[in-house]
Parts: structure tokens; C-alpha cells; sequence
């Protein structure tokens, strides 16, 4: 499986569900790659490489393997302590990232699993990576606090950013996609809800970002579920938005009638709710936000991966049953008794059955207030013709702006050619560009 332990999915409404399902598996991953690195120091060159996949056995032998260790203390000097592993679950790979320290200087040892718990990937990479303040970010002309948020039991903090002169100003909330995405949109060394959040601070306009509900409390919401309390929207996302919504209005710097939402993502694509149910927020940003089904958007999101990733008749395995999850999603009326197991991962009937429920292009037709929709022409996670299907959709509506960005990628970051996942590795930001774009949106709006 070529490079795979690169191919990042992480704002992906399709592969979040499975980042998820990971997390009930951090622990093993963690202990997998600390046994290989510990078999790497007592010499047991070859029962690591035993563990590797049929793929890699045939690219390299386990005389690399030792070569490759080996060579790692003749640059960096004595071995001085194996620290910490960091887990992620990017595209069905199990992805460790364990940092080495030597006498002079620190590696991270990236291992990737596949489902089989066989390695698939082993490189060195920075042993921690650093986020790249944007050029057009100035951290000295703005500032941040915290504001507590959330229900009992599901406590939360969100940071808003705030320009250092004395007035009020317009803000955005930031909503992110599916799964359990951080304040920041954290992938690799990228943090583009940051990106967002100090861009437009420079451009005298506060924001807010916060870690999702799913972030911190997944298992808790799941627990509540099984107990009758079922997960859906209003969970994951609503709660807290209207939330926010009532907190950051009462700030002295803040002007309450210039609040606005922007979503990405699936957080864009439920945009149209979001404005239903927040009758006070001026207006909507939607930023690669999905116009059709989440189901079928996986669909479409297998299709496009699987020539990418699926090396062998097991690797198409994996996608045909996640194909069929997908189908039964579209169900409508899952019963209560409808078995996870034979769902996208992690998301239950009631999470689908409430989404079945809600004409998004209705209210989105329907809804007044200006909304301004952005789109990376490079996107393979929620394509153009979503964009363009949106444009079609809404034409009659003049309350809507559409933007695209040739360049961009569904994080919107810039690239070239063939839009792949390893590129959301690649250390970047947000372009300017897009800051600016939002930024006269906003000024352009009246207050009412």
C-alpha cells in the first residue's frame, strides 16, 4: 500500500466516522508499536519484520530494518529514552507516531497498521511537528480567552480571538466537520481553523473555534445513548452552537448583530439548520460544505480512494463492507434495534434517522439571511459538483455568494494535479487569499 501511513482524512465526513471507531483501539496501537521499537533496541531485527504486511516483505528485507535503526544513533548519537506514542486512524490504517530521543536530538518513529495489526509503513519523521504561524497573522494584534461552555458532565472551553483596539466587533463561529475534530482542525502539523481564527483577528474580526463535543466525550455520549438518550445532531453540534451563540453575544467586544456561523465541511453542509435554529446570527459562511447525503457522499469519497488504497483483494474487502454500511444508512425508519456493527462506525440508527428527517435544500432555499459559500476546485472530499450543485440549487436566491479556489484541497490548502490525502501532510496554510475573501464578505454586510 503505497505511502499509506500519509493519506489523511481527517476533516472527511466519511472517514471521521472511522476515527471514531479508532479511538476504542488506541491502546492496542500504542502497544504494537511500542513492541516493535523495543524489538528494535534488543536487536529481534527479524520477529519485527515478521510482523510486517505481505507488500512491505516484498520491498524491503529485514536487513533494512536494521539499517535503518542503526543508522538512527550513528546520526543522532546514544539512545537516551523512548517517550510518548501518538495515535491516529487515518483511512483504515492504524497510524503510531512514538518519539525517540537521543544524545543529540529527537526522531519520531511513524509506524502504520493495518487492520490486521500488520506494518505496512515504517519512516522517520520530526519528532514533533510544528504549526507555521501564517505570514499574515500578527499574534501581537489580537488577543485570546477562554470561554467555558457546556452542560454538566460534557464541560467544554472555546477560544476566542479578539482584535487589541477598543471597539466592537463583527465575529465567527467556527464549526467543524464530522467526528471528533479539535479547536483546530489539527492534521499533522496544519491547523487551519487557526489559520481562520488569526487571519481574520488581523483583519478586525473576532472568532470563536472549540473542540467538538465528540472530542473529549464520545464514549460518555455513546453510554447516554444506550440508555436512551440517542445520538444525533442536536449532540454533536446544535447544543453547543446556540450555546456560543448566547455567550459570545454578551462579550463587551462583540457586536451582537454582526455574529456569524461558519461551518465547514459537514458543518457546512448542515448550515441551513444551523441558521434555522439560530434566528439571531447575521448570516452563514459555508466552506467545502456538502450538498448531497453524508451517505452518499461516502459513497462517491470510496470510489475515489479505493484505486488509491486498495492493493489487494482484502483491501477491496474493507471498502465493499464499507459500501454496504453506507447503503444501509439510507435506510429510512432504522429500527431501535438496527446493530452498529452494520452501520457506518460508531454512528447509530438514531443519528441517521434524524438527519433522514430534514430537507437541508428546503431550509437552505428558504433561509434569508446572506450566506457566502467557498469551495477548493481541488476537493475530492466533498467534489465541485457539490458546489456547483448548490449554485444550481440556490440560483434564485440573492442572498447567496459562491466563490471557488482553483488551487485548493478540501482543507483548503494550495497543490497541484490529482488531489491525494498525503498532501493534507504537507506543512501549510490557509492562503491569504480565502482570509481576505471572508473578510469583505463580512464588511460588505449591513448591520441590522
Amino acid at each position: 500500500m503505497k505511502n499509506l501511513l500519509k493519506l489523511l482524512l481527517l476533516c472527511t465526513i466519511c472517514v471521521s466516522n472511522y476515527k471514531i471507531y479508532a479511538q476504542a483501539n488506541k491502546d492496542l496501537a500504542v502497544k504494537n508499536a511500542q513492541l516493535v521499537i523495543n524489538l528494535f533496541k534488543t536487536e529481534e531485527y527479524d520477529k519485527a519484520y515478521s510482523m510486517g504486511d505481505t507488500i512491505l516483505k516484498r520491498r524491503i528485507t529485514a536487513e533494512r530494518f536494521q539499517g535503518l535503526w542503526e543508522s538512527l544513533s550513528t546520526v543522532n548519537g546514544e539512545l537516551v529514552e523512548i517517550g510518548k506514542t501518538n495515535y491516529d486512524f487515518l483511512d483504515t490504517l492504524h497510524v503510531t507516531t512514538t518519539k525517540i530521543k537521543y544524545k543529540n536530538g529527537s526522531i519520531g518513529m511513524r509506524l502504520t497498521f493495518n487492520l490486521k495489526w500488520e506494518i505496512v509503513g515504517l519512516f522517520v519523521v520530526d519528532a514533533e511537528p510544528m504549526y507555521n504561524i501564517p505570514e499574515y497573522s500578527n499574534p501581537f494584534g489580537f488577543y485570546e480567552i477562554k470561554i467555558p461552555f457546556g452542560p454538566p458532565g460534557f464541560e467544554n472551553e472555546a477560544i476566542l480571538s479578539v482584535p487589541i483596539q477598543e471597539k466592537k466587533y463583527p465575529c465567527v463561529i467556527i464549526i467543524g466537520g464530522s467526528g471528533p475534530i479539535d479547536k483546530d482542525a489539527t492534521i499533522g502539523p496544519n491547523k487551519i481553523y487557526k489559520d481562520l481564527s488569526w487571519g481574520l483577528a488581523n483583519q478586525r474580526i473576532a472568532s470563536v473555534r472549540f473542540d467538538k463535543r465528540t472530542k473529549n466525550y464520545f464514549g460518555k455520549i455513546m453510554v447516554e445513548h444506550k440508555n436512551g438518550n440517542y445520538y444525533t445532531i442536536e449532540q454533536e453540534y446544535l447544543d453547543d452552537v446556540k450555546e456560543l451563540i448566547k455567550k459570545v453575544s454578551k462579550k463587551n467586544a462583540i457586536d451582537p448583530k454582526r455574529i456569524y456561523l461558519l461551518g465547514h465541511s459537514q458543518g457546512g453542509g448542515l448550515m441551513p439548520l444551523f441558521l434555522k435554529e439560530n434566528k439571531l446570527v447575521a448570516g452563514g459562511i459555508i466552506m467545502a460544505g456538502n450538498y448531497s447525503s453524508m451517505q452518499n457522499l461516502m459513497l462517491y469519497q470510496f470510489d475515489y480512494l479505493m484505486p488509491l488504497q486498495a492493493k489487494s483483494k482484502a483491501d477491496s474487502a474493507l471498502f465493499d463492507n464499507m459500501r454496504v454500511k453506507a447503503l444501509n444508512a439510507k435506510k429510512e425508519n432504522l429500527p431501535t434495534t438496527f446493530p452498529n456493527d452494520s452501520l457506518p462506525t460508531m454512528y447509530p440508527f438514531s443519528y441517521w434517522n434524524y438527519l433522514s428527517k430534514i430537507d437541508f435544500i428546503a431550509l437552505a432555499k428558504n433561509n434569508k439571511k446572506p450566506v457566502l459559500i467557498l469551495q477548493g476546485a481541488r476537493d475530492y472530499q466533498v467534489p465541485i459538483t457539490e458546489f456547483n450543485k448548490w449554485k444550481i440549487a440556490l440560483s434564485n436566491n440573492q442572498n447567496y455568494m459562491f466563490k471557488s479556489f482553483e488551487k485548493l484541497n478540501h482543507l483548503f490548502m494550495e497543490g497541484t494535479g490529482k488531489s491525494e490525502p498525503q498532501e493534507y501532510f504537507n506543512r501549510s496554510n490557509i492562503p491569504v487569499y480565502v482570509i481576505d475573501e471572508i473578510t469583505k464578505w463580512i464588511k460588505d454586510q449591513p448591520r441590522k
